[in-house]
C-alpha cells in the first residue's frame, strides 16, 4: 500500500506583496481592470528574478522567548513553503503572489535548511540551552560563534496578533517555511565558497535592474541567482506560479521571459549520454501554472 506522502518535492519562493499593495484584494474582485493592473509589474518581477536571482533581505535581529528577546547576528535571507499545490493560494495571500518553485536540491546546494519550530512560552531543546546567559554582546562573549546562526533557523509556531498578546496557534507552523542564509561574516569564517551562490546587486551591470531597485522601499541585500555554479543553466528551477491567467498568458507572450526560461532550460540536442534524473533536469522545463488552478491539484 502507497503512503500519501506528507512533504512536497517543490519548495515555492512567493513574492509581490508589495505590488498587491499597490492594488489591494484583486484577487478577491472578479474585476478585469484590476487585474490588468498587476500584470506588468509582475511580468518586470519574474524578468529580473530569471535574469538576476532572488532578493535577500534582512532577517530579524532577534528571536522573542517569553519576555526575553534573544540576539541573532544580521544575516540576510530568502524564505520558501513547503507545501502541494493545493494549499499555495492562502500563502500567495501573505506573501505575494507569484511563486518561484524548486526542487529541494536548489536549496541544500545553499545552505538552505528547514525552520525549527518552537511553542513560544514553553521550554525547549534549542533555546535555553544555546543561547541562555550566553547572547552575543553580552557577558565575556562578544564574538560571533557558528552555533549563533542557529538562531536564525528556530520560528515561533504560533503568530503573534497585532495590538493583542494574544497567538494564533500554529499560524507560522502551517507555512512549513525553508530558509537559505548569507552575509559577509558567513563567507568570511564558516563558507567561502559563496562567490558563485550569492552576488551583490552592485555586481549587476544593468540600469534598468540598478533603477529597478532604487524604486523600492526594501532593497536586497544579495541575490541568489538561479543558475547552476558556473553555468548558464538551472537544474532546479521546476514551477512558477502566476498571481492570474491574465499574467501567464501575458508572460508566454513576453519575448524576455522567454529567453529567460530558454537560457535556463536549454532545448535538450541528445538524449545520448543522460542518465538518472538530475541530468534531465538540465532540460526539463519548469511547470507553467495559474495560481487559480492550483486549488485542483
Amino acid at each position: 500500500m502507497m503512503i500519501k506522502p506528507t512533504h512536497s518535492d517543490f519548495l515555492i519562493h512567493w513574492t509581490g506583496n508589495d505590488i498587491d499593495k499597490q492594488c489591494p484584494n484583486w484577487y478577491r474582485k472578479q474585476d478585469v481592470r484590476l487585474n490588468k493592473d498587476i500584470v506588468k509589474p509582475y511580468l518586470e518581477r519574474l524578468k529580473f528574478i530569471l535574469k538576476y536571482g532572488l532578493w535577500m533581505t534582512s532577517g530579524r535581529s532577534y528571536i522573542q522567548f517569553k519576555e526575553q528577546k534573544i540576539k541573532r547576528p544580521f544575516f540576510s535571507r530568502t524564505c520558501f513553503t513547503e507545501l502541494k499545490l493545493s494549499d499555495a493560494e492562502a500563502h500567495a495571500q501573505r506573501f505575494g503572489h507569484l511563486g518561484i518553485g524548486f526542487k529541494r536540491f536548489f536549496l541544500f546546494e545553499r545552505l538552505g535548511s528547514p525552520m525549527v519550530y518552537f511553542r513560544p512560552g514553553a521550554h525547549n531543546w534549542f533555546i535555553s540551552p544555546l543561547f541562555a546567559g550566553e547572547e552575543i554582546g553580552k557577558g565575556r562573549r562578544t564574538t560571533i560563534a557558528l552555533k549563533d546562526y542557529w538562531a536564525c533557523f528556530l520560528k515561533s509556531m504560533h503568530e503573534k496578533k497585532k495590538r493583542l498578546h494574544q497567538f494564533v496557534a500554529y499560524k507560522q507552523f502551517e507555512e512549513s517555511e525553508w530558509r537559505i542564509i548569507w552575509s559577509e561574516e558567513i563567507n568570511k569564517k564558516f563558507f567561502q565558497g559563496g562567490s558563485q551562490l550569492f552576488k551583490k546587486p552592485n555586481e549587476i551591470n544593468d540600469k534598468e535592474f540598478k533603477k529597478y531597485i532604487e524604486s523600492k522601499p526594501k532593497k536586497p541585500d544579495f541575490l541568489i541567482p538561479l543558475e547552476d555554479p558556473g553555468t548558464t543553466y538551472s537544474r532546479w528551477l521546476a514551477m512558477i506560479i502566476y498571481p492570474s491567467l491574465a499574467v501567464k498568458v501575458a508572460a508566454e507572450a513576453d519575448a524576455d521571459i522567454r529567453k529567460e526560461i530558454k537560457r535556463l532550460k536549454p532545448i535538450v540536442k541528445t538524449l545520448d549520454g543522460l542518465s538518472g534524473s538530475a541530468s534531465y533536469e538540465k532540460y526539463s522545463k519548469p511547470l507553467e501554472i495559474n495560481l487559480q488552478a492550483c486549488r485542483n491539484f
